[in-house]
Parts: structure tokens; sequence; C-alpha cells
């Protein structure tokens, strides 16, 4: 510091005198420069005082809690804590500030208010989470504005006294009911408690619900013991019926007593098994002696029964033993008969004698009957075994004739006689005995039918032969296409038939004469081919001569005798010339005998040169054409292989290339030229169909998704104007999502439609980011149309004084008469607008609202216009401003009330009270009731305030000024009255029509 710097005034909250920094600070301007000097004197300052008046200036929340937590004096934290307690619980927008208020404090008691009072729910659970006493619970249980804290408070209170009180006392039905069921669940709780718990509840709980819950409780509890005493007789009833039972089988007892004892003793078990009732000790006493005695004379019954049915059990096995040898002898075959016999007479001697009985004679006389029977059955037997014997040999003799040729009929006929003689006999032929002699008769008689058909088949087909020759000689031998060689044959055949044997029947003689004829008109014909055929000859001979001079030119034409060769070009042309000349030497090959071995010579020696070539040039290019195959079917393989493929543009243009590449091959061998190009085009088409088949479905596809894609482009465009936030952000995102979940669309249209709409989502998204703007300058719109509503209310009435004392006006020409409005219409109107902005909140978010100015002014101008129409009503500008006096006077009464003049004797006599108070249980606490009494009716009459329509012109500024300063200084004097609560912050929205 310099020297000068030490005669410059400094500021008076630099001054040493803490009471003159206090006092510097309260005088301090309300800007932000000074609001940081304050916050730094509020926290670096030694003075409590000083720190106190710096904090009462405060009203930043986050610096009062860093305060709240770094405040040595006990006194000032506790203070600074009230005020956090305020601002937790008074009514705001968000709830940051009351979260920042909740973070300074520290008292248990602080949170369970909190967590009372506050308006915002985030605040009030974070509170409760900081509450553990079961007392502090309670109270927050009991007294909680907000239903479902309580209900928390409740789930975390496990004092059976605590929840009842809360139980009793709460005015929440969801809290108050699960602390009655919580209070009730505590297991040291008998049933008598619980019945008093819940009795207390139905006489003192103070919610209905409540009382409504206990007495359902209560009444459940009394059905349930009712329940238990029925049960219970129940029981005793079943436990009686059981010893009954017992004591019936004991004193009777039965062959079929026992399942009943059994079920009895079951039953029981089931009862002794009950754990809700206790058997008597003499009663399961009884029930033992009783089942004793029950089994013992159970057992003896079944003594008696079993003897008796063992004696009747051994009569019936003899009866059974005797009528089973009866039975054995009865069924008996015949072959067995005789052994059975023996064995049966054997096992009946060994039996007991029969007894006299009636039923014994019976079966005795049965046995000797049976055995007369097998003893016949047994000879019978005999008799038809030596019969069956022949028989068998019969059908192998039978059998081995009908294998023969030639067997004669008279041993066939004794071999028949005899088996029909020897089958009728018996009964028990052996089926392959029968079966072997069936087929044997059956061979015989087919081979004898075969023999006979045979003959008359041949003998037909023979006629049939030379009647078909016959007519077949005749049709030729007048034919004009006859040759020599087929008439030649025709004659051998028809002199062969001539001279074959004889035909038996009638038939022979009509066929020769036939024949004769035939042969008669096909000689002079033959004569006639004969002599033709040499003519022929004659001609051929010249053509032969004709194409060897041919067959020698092309030799000499195309050099084969020469040493260069005949050029490999010239060979097909030589080739086909060849080719042109055999076929004629085919059609005149017939040469005169006597030439026709030199002229084929001379001919092969001509032709043989140019053939061998050919056959070279040939074999050349069939080996060519397999190369030339080979290769198509390599194609033809690897186009079968792509005609599967779905890589539609890859495996078209490879296709493409294989289709030139079977061009540029040349030809393959003529008989499979057809079956490769068609299994070649086959897979060409496949593929080429398939692929025509998906772009059809992929069309029908890129359509479905384009119409679905320009619905989610519809309905973006139709969000992207929407104000509902939430709900269009999420139905954007949906659909954004839907949009990559649809397939693709034509590459045409895919960019198109996709910038459709992502335009619209981005202006959705960009209008998202700008919501609070957009929500203000929406709020701001609607505040505007209230604003330029009522001043063309204003227009439309009378002018102001302005246009009255316009310089048109002022001359001998008056202003013209202002339309009336009707009275009560307009007061409704206004009332509405005036409801309206109430309820609609400033869109500034800094700075003053520019048109709450001319909201007010216009409404002052309307009232002041047509006083009449708002005569009476809350509008009323006399009414109101007898109503801001009264109110002003009654705070300031209530101000001279609590500051009197020091020099009166009120004063002193006030003064000696609260010394003597100091000095007495109570009197503390009785003057603070007194001051939040008077501070209750201020803070009423700041709500009648608020509910006052306007009072324009200056008194109403004047009167609205007092007010306010009233009430600051009431405020003043109650935090220095009652420091231990926070004044409450004044409200610093006020209706339209507060001054």
């Amino acid at each position: 510091m310099s020297f000068l710097d030490r005669f410059k005034p400094q500021p008076r909250w630099k001054h040493t005198d803490a009471a003159v920094r206090a006092v510097a600070i309260a005088e301090m301007p309300d800007d932000a420069e000074h609001r940081e000097l304050i916050a730094e004197l509020a926290t670096s300052d030694e003075d409590v005082k000083v720190r106190r008046a710096a904090l009462l200036r405060l009203s930043d929340v986050a610096v009062l809690a860093s305060r709240a937590r770094a405040e040595s004096d006990p006194e000032l934290r506790r203070g600074i804590a009230d005020r956090l307690v305020g601002v937790a619980i008074a009514p705001a927008d968000t709830d940051a500030a009351a979260a920042l208020a909740l973070s300074g404090l520290e008292d248990p008691r602080q949170f369970a208010t909190i967590a009372k009072s506050s308006p915002h729910d985030t605040v009030r659970a974070a509170a409760l989470g900081r509450v553990h006493d079961a007392k502090a619970l309670s109270s927050v249980a009991r007294h909680a504005l907000d239903g479902q804290t309580a209900l928390d408070a409740v789930a975390r209170l496990s004092d059976s006294q605590e929840l009842l009180a809360v139980a009793l006392k709460t005015d929440h039905k969801d809290a108050g009911i699960a602390a009655l069921e919580r209070s009730l669940s505590d297991a040291s709780l008998d049933d008598a408690a619980m019945r008093d718990t819940l009795e207390t509840a139905v006489a003192k709980a103070r919610n209905k619900s409540v009382s409504k819950r206990a007495r359902a409780l209560l009444s459940a509890m009394q059905d349930a013991e009712a329940a238990r005493r029925m049960a219970l007789e129940q029981w005793q009833h079943q436990v009686a019926s059981i010893v009954a039972r017992v004591e019936a089988i004991a004193a009777r007892p039965s062959l079929g007593a026992g399942r009943e004892l059994a079920e009895a003793e079951a039953e029981w078990r089931d009862v002794a098994a009950n754990g809700t009732f206790e058997l008597d000790p003499g009663t399961a006493a009884r029930f033992g002696a009783l089942g004793d005695a029950a089994r013992t004379g159970i057992a003896a019954a079944e003594r008696a029964e079993a003897e008796q049915r063992a004696a009747a059990e051994h009569a019936a096995a003899l009866l059974a033993v005797r009528v089973s040898l009866c039975e054995r002898l009865e069924r008996v075959s015949s072959e067995r008969a005789l052994a059975e016999l023996e064995s049966a007479r054997a096992e009946w001697e060994g039996l007991p004698e029969p007894s006299p009985d009636l039923a014994d004679r019976q079966i005795h006389a049965r046995f000797l009957e049976a055995s007369r029977a097998a003893a016949a059955r047994h000879d019978n037997h005999q008799d038809r075994v030596r019969i069956n014997e022949r028989l068998e040999a019969l059908s192998m003799e039978a059998d081995r004739l009908s294998a023969e040729e030639h067997h004669t009929d008279d041993a066939w006929a004794a071999v028949c006689g005899e088996w029909g003689a020897l089958q009728s006999r018996t009964d028990t032929l052996d089926p392959v005995a029968a079966e072997r002699f069936a087929a044997a008769d059956a061979r015989v008689r087919v081979r004898a039918e075969e023999r006979r058909a045979a003959a008359e088949r041949a003998l037909r087909q023979q006629v049939q032969r030379i009647e078909q020759l016959v007519e077949r000689a005749l049709i030729r031998t007048a034919a004009e296409d006859l040759s020599l060689r087929e008439a030649d044959r025709l004659a051998r055949e028809l002199r062969t038939a001539l001279d074959a044997p004889s035909l038996p029947g009638r038939e022979h003689q009509p066929l020769m004469e036939r024949l004769k004829a035939a042969q008669a008109a096909m000689a002079p014909r033959v004569h006639e081919l004969r002599e033709l055929d040499e003519w022929k000859r004659f001609a051929n001979a010249a053509v032969q001569e004709e194409l060897i001079a041919r067959a020698e030119a092309l030799r000499t034409k195309y050099g084969f005798d020469t040493p260069e060769g005949v050029k490999a070009d010239d060979l097909e042309k030589v080739a086909r010339d060849l080719h042109e000349i055999q076929e004629r030497w085919k059609q005149a090959a017939e040469a005169p005998r006597a030439q026709a071995q030199a002229l084929w010579h001379r001919y092969r020696q001509a032709a043989d040169p140019i053939q061998a070539k050919a056959r070279e040039f040939f074999a050349q290019r069939v080996e060519e054409r397999k190369i030339n195959l080979e290769r198509k079917i390599a194609l033809i393989e690897r186009a079968e292989a792509l005609s599967i493929s779905s890589d539609w543009i890859k495996t078209a243009d490879e296709l493409k290339k294989l289709q030139s590449e079977w061009q540029a091959i040349g030809p393959v061998p003529r008989q499979d030229t057809r079956a490769t190009w068609k299994r070649f085009r086959e897979a060409c088409d496949a593929f080429f169909t398939r692929r025509n088949a998906d772009l059809a479905l992929r069309k029908e596809t890129w359509a479905a998704n384009q119409a679905r894609k320009e619905a989610l482009c519809a309905r973006a465009e139709e969000l992207a104007s929407s104000t509902e936030w939430d709900r269009a952000s999420a139905e954007i995102r949906r659909l954004q999502a839907e949009w990559k979940n649809v397939g693709p669309v034509r590459r045409t249209k895919s960019e198109a439609l996709w910038q459709r709409f992502r335009l619209a989502c981005d202006t959705f998204f960009d209008r998202y980011k700008r919501r609070d703007e957009i929500e203000l300058e929406a709020r701001q719109a609607d505040r505007e149309a209230l604003v330029n509503e009522l001043e063309s209310l204003v227009a439309g009435g009378r002018s102001d004084e302005s246009e009255l004392h316009a310089p048109e006006v002022m001359g001998d020409i008056a202003p013209p008469a202002p339309s009336p409005f009707d009275n009560a219409a307009l007061l409704e109107r206004v009332r509405s607008l005036r409801s309206r902005w109430n309820q609609s909140s400033p869109a500034v978010r800094q700075g003053a609202d520019p048109l709450s100015p001319r909201f007010m002014n216009a409404l002052e101008r309307l009232i002041a216009a047509y006083p009449e129409a708002f005569r009476g009503s809350e509008l009323d500008t006399d009414a109101n401003r007898r109503k801001m006096e009264k109110l002003c006077e009654r705070v300031e009464g209530f101000l001279k009330e609590a500051v009197a003049p020091p020099s009166s004797s009120q004063a002193l006599a006030m003064m000696l009270r609260e010394a003597l108070a100091s000095n007495t249980i109570g009197g503390r606490a009785g003057e603070e009731t007194k001051w939040r009494a008077m501070a209750d009716d201020v803070r009423s009459a700041q709500a009648a305030w608020t509910r006052l329509g306007p009072a324009p012109g200056e008194a109403g500024r004047q009167l609205n000024e007092r007010f306010h300063r009233a009430c600051s200084r009431f405020f003043e004097q109650f935090r220095r009255h009652a420091p231990q609560n926070a004044a409450p912050q004044p409200q610093r929205g006020r209706p339209v029509g507060v001054r």
C-alpha cells in the first residue's frame, strides 16, 4: 500500500467495527457484484453478527447449504438450517433448490420435517431415507402430507407400538392399513393381544378405512375361532365314532371284520396325527385294548374257517382229479388212446376208494364209458393207418406215371381205381399225399389236352400258311413292282408246298388245286422278269462306266496322285462328290454277269484312295467334334452348377460369358448336337427363369416396402410439427427402428425416400432441441393473444385521453360517440381473460416480462372506460382500494402491537413481562406462540391481498408499497423473536391486478 492509499476512504464493509460492517452489508445494493461480495463475507468474516447479516441478504441455496455445513456458530448454523428447511418445504416449479437445501442439513428432525411437508417427491424420498429413529419415522408416518411418503415410513418401522400409533393417528388410508397389518405381524403377540389391538383400532382409528380393516381382521379372527371350535367338535365326534366301530368289531368278530378293523385303525392314525388337537390318554388306551380284542376274535374265526375250507378243498381236489382223468380219456386222440388208457387206469387205481355218494358213483360210471370209447378209437386208428399208408404209395406211383412222357393208360387207370376205392374209407388222409395225387392227375389231363391242341394248331397253321402263300403269289403276280428276286422266291415256295406231305381231311385237294393255279400264273411272269433284268444289267454297265470315269476325274482334279496330295480344304467337297457317285452306283449296281467283276474292280481302284483320305479327314473331324463335345459338356456342367445360384448379377454375367464361349466352340457330333444344346439351354433358362421370378417377387417386395416406408415418411412428417415431445420422440424412435427393419426398395426410389424420412426426423429433433424455446414462444404467443384481445376491447370502446385532446378533436367537430358494450358480457369476458392470464406463466427467462405492463395498462384503461360494468365485482377499483387500506391497517396494527415505542409504559411493561417470562418455565414458548399466531395472520393477509383485483393509478401503487413495506417490517421483527423458524419467503409471482 502506498502512502497516498492510506488516506483513501476504506469501504464500510472493511471497517474494524463488526456493527459497522453489518450495517454496510444491509445497505449494499442487490446486484451481481455485491452478491458475490456478500457471499464472501458470509464465509470469511470472523464476527458472527456480520456473517448473520450477510446470510440474511443471501438467497442462493447452494451457498446457504455450504455455510450450514461449515458454520462454527451453533445458533447461526441452526438459523441457516431453518432457512434451508423452509426452502425444502416451499412450493417451487422444480426440486433443484430443495435438493440443494437437503444437502446442507444434518439434523434427523429437520429431515423428518422435510419428509412430512416437502412438495417434491424426490426430496421427500431423500429426506426420509436419512431418517432412522423410530419416533421420527412414526411422526413422518402420522403427519406426512403425502400418502406415499407415509407408506414408505411405515415400511421402515418395526416397533409394534409405534406402528399401532401410526395406524390410530394417520389420515392416510394405505399407510394406516399397512401399519396396522405390520403391527399384527409381531411374533410375540398372542391371540388376546392381537384382538385387543384390533378392538383398539376399531374404536380409536382416525381413518375410517383403518377402522374398517381392523373390523374385518377382527371378524376374521372370530370366524377362525368359531371354525376351530367346530373342527374340535367334529374331531371329537370322529374319535368317538372310530372307538364305537372297533368296540362293535371286538364284540362280534367275523371273517370280513379284518378289513373294517384296518380301515378303523388307519382312520385312527390319521386322527391321532392331527397336529391341531391332542388325544386323551384314556381314550387311546381304550382304543388299543379294543383293537387287540378284535384282532384275537378275528384270528379265531379265521382259523375255524380255514379248517372247514381245507376239508372241502381236499374233497374237491379228489373229485377234480377223477374228473380230469375222465376228461383226458374223453379228449385223447386215437393215436395216443392205448397209452393214455393204461396211464389213466393206473392213476385211477392209485386214488382212494370212491365214497357211496351219488357224485362218486356217477364219475366212476363216466370213467368206465370213457375207457371203452378210448379202446374203440385205438382200433379204428390202426385201420386208418394201414389205408393211409397204401394211399401214400398210390400217390407216389401216380406222381411217377404223370412224370413220364409216354405211359400206358392201363397202368394209370388201375392206380386211379384203387385210389378211389380207398379214399372213401379214411378221413385222416395226409394232405400232402392227396395234393400229390391231385397234381399228378392234373398233369396227366393237361398233357393229353396239350397233345390234342398241338395237333390241331399245327394243322391250322399249315393250312393258313398255304392259303397265305397262294394269296400272296396271286397278288404279287399281278403287281407292277414285282422284282425278279421276289418272283423266284415265290415260285420256290409254291414248288415246296406242292412237294410237302399231304394234309389230313377234306382240305387237301382244294389246297393242291389252288397251289397249282398259283404256280401256273407265276411261271410266265418269272420268264418276263428275267428278260427285263438282262436288259437292265446291260444299261447299268454304261452307267458304271460313267461313274468310274467321274471317280478317276476326281483323283486327277484334286491331285490325289501328286506328291503334294489333296488339300485339306477340298476334302469335304471331294467326300461329298464321292458320296454322290456311291449313291448312284448303288442304284446301278447290277451289271452283266460277264462284266460285273471287272467294272467293280476299276471302280474300287478309282474310289479307294479318295475313300481313304475322306475317312482320315472325317475321323479327324470326329475327334475335333469329340473335343468340342467335351468342352461344351464342361460348359453345360458349369451352367447347371450356376443355374441354382442366387447371386443374380454375377451369375448372369457368368452365364452370358458361357454363351459367348458356346458360340465360339465348333460343332459337335450330329447325334449329340440337339441333346447338348438342349441341356445348355435348359440350364440357362432355369437360372434366368428363377431370376425373373425372383425379380418379380423382389418388385412386389420393393413395392410393399416402398408403401411401408412411404407410410413411415407420412407419419414422421405428421409428427415433425408435434409439440407432444415425449410421445412424439418415442414414436419417432419407434419409426426409425421400424425403418431399419423394413427391407430394401427400388434403387431409384431408395435415396429419395430416405432423404424424405430423414428430413422429417431431423425437423422434429431440431424442434425437440428447441422445445423449451418453442414452448416459451407458444406461451408468449398465447399471452400476447390475451393482451391483444384485451387491447382490442379497449380500442373498440372509448378513446383514451390523448385521443380526446388530439388537434382534430379540439375543433368545432365533436368526436364520434363510442359504441357501448353490454356490461354483463364485458365483465364475463374480462374475467375470462384475467383468469386465463393468471393461469399462464411468463415466457421471459431474464428480465421483466414486457407483456405484463401492457396487460395491466389495457385492463386499467378498460376499467376506467367502463366503471359501471365492473361495479360490485372483484374488478371494482373503489372496493379494491378500500380492501387494500383495511389489509394495510391490519398488518400495521400487528406491527404496532409487536413494536411499541421504547419510552412508553406499554413497552416497559412488555420488557418486564419478557424478563419475568424468561425466568419461568414455558415463558419463552408462549411468546413464540404469540408471534407465530401473528405471522399466520399476516400470511393470511398476504393471501387475501393476492386475491384482490387491480387498483389503478398512483393511489393503488402507494397502497401496494405500503402493504409490502409493512409486511417486510413485521417479518424482520418476527425473525428476531422466533429465530428457530425461518420466515417464509415472500411470494414472487402475483396475479394480475396486484400492484
